[in-house]
């Protein structure tokens, strides 16, 4: 039972708090349940431009000319219509946007299976872990690209270069790759030495204590080529054009890998600045039949604007002294008899 004591004291406590006592603070807390602003009935919502309204409004109401404060007021409803059918419009190209950002973002990576199975499942990476891993495959993909460009270049520039010598990073790419054809060769020969060792360079007749150490020149690499292709038992230009088709296709899979990484890299960087923005966007058209809703405002909001403009226009001709006929409405009545089978 509520006593006297009460009832005074909560009178008391709810004198201590009368909301919003002004204008703007009474403006302010009028927003509270606003969220995409579609259906909002205020002019100008959180994010809208309070010079663009009064610019569209001035506008409007100067294409339609006016007269009288009655045609005032109409062609001011119709600016605020046009006004909410134009947040509609942005509001929608919004949420499509984000859609179609969201679909150039890499997925998030699947935690791999725990093993064995008492160990506690790992979490799945956040959107700044990705991007760290991402950045890290994006600095080793464009290490092993500048490392295996001047190795596929070797072969166009052979003879422009052939007064200097190549990066040793270049010479491992070709000795590697040679290496590599050596070993999967139909009919090879023996154990092919490795190219860092002092067999090999006595091969090439060079004195050098380590590879890294010798001036590599176009001509000893072929040198070079040419000890491989023995192994291989195949013919000097054909193991070397084999050795350039192979560094041709890693290069241009490197090269692939890269702008893919770049792409995922940025797709994230965007995703990540403007994760606050691009979720609001993305819920701005309700689900679970919240479309349907929309489109049924937005016919809404086109009739509202017809009926509007044809009664300013009726209220203008009759200013001028036309005849105006009475608009026509028809009253329908239906009646289903629902015994009727």
């Amino acid at each position: 039972m509520t006593t006297l004591a009460k009832i005074e004291a909560n009178r008391r406590n709810a004198a201590l708090s009368t909301g919003p006592r002004t204008d703007a603070g009474k403006a302010l807390v009028a927003r509270n349940a606003t969220t995409h602003g579609i259906f909002a009935h205020v002019p100008v919502i959180p994010g809208e431009c309070p010079a663009t309204w009064d610019a569209h409004r001035a506008g409007v109401v100067a294409a339609l000319g006016p007269v009288g404060l009655l045609e005032l007021a109409l062609a001011e409803r119709a600016a605020l219509v046009l006004w909410r059918l134009q947040r509609l419009a942005r509001y929608e190209a919004e949420a499509v946007t984000a859609t179609m950002d969201a679909v150039e973002v890499p997925p998030l990576p699947e935690p791999e299976d725990p093993f064995p199975p008492a160990f506690p499942t790992p979490k799945r990476k956040t959107r700044e872990e990705q991007l760290w891993d991402t950045r890290e495959e994006l600095r080793k993909g464009r290490r092993e690209l500048a490392q295996i460009v001047p190795a596929r270049d070797f072969f166009d520039t052979e003879t422009e270069r052939a007064a200097g010598a190549l990066p040793f990073a270049a010479v491992e790419t070709l000795f590697e790759t040679a290496l590599g054809r050596v070993h999967v060769a139909d009919g090879s020969r023996g154990n092919p030495p490795h190219y860092d060792t002092k067999r090999f360079l006595k091969r090439l007749e060079v004195t050098s204590a380590t590879a890294r150490a010798v001036d590599w020149t176009p001509d000893l690499i072929r040198r070079g080529l040419t000890v491989y292709a023995g192994f291989a038992r195949e013919p000097v230009d054909e193991f070397i054009e084999g050795v350039r088709i192979d560094i041709v296709e890693r290069a241009e899979e490197l090269a692939r890998a890269v702008r893919r990484l770049e792409r995922d890299e940025a797709a994230l960087v965007r995703l990540l600045e403007d994760g606050a923005t691009r979720a609001r966007a993305a819920h701005l058209l309700p689900a679970n039949g919240g479309e349907e809703r929309i489109a049924k405002y937005e016919r809404h909001l086109h009739t509202l604007l017809t009926s509007t403009l044809h009664e300013l226009e009726r209220l203008q001709a009759r200013r001028g002294g036309e005849a105006i006929p009475p608009p026509l409405v028809a009253d329908v009545n239906l009646t289903v008899d629902a015994g009727a089978g």
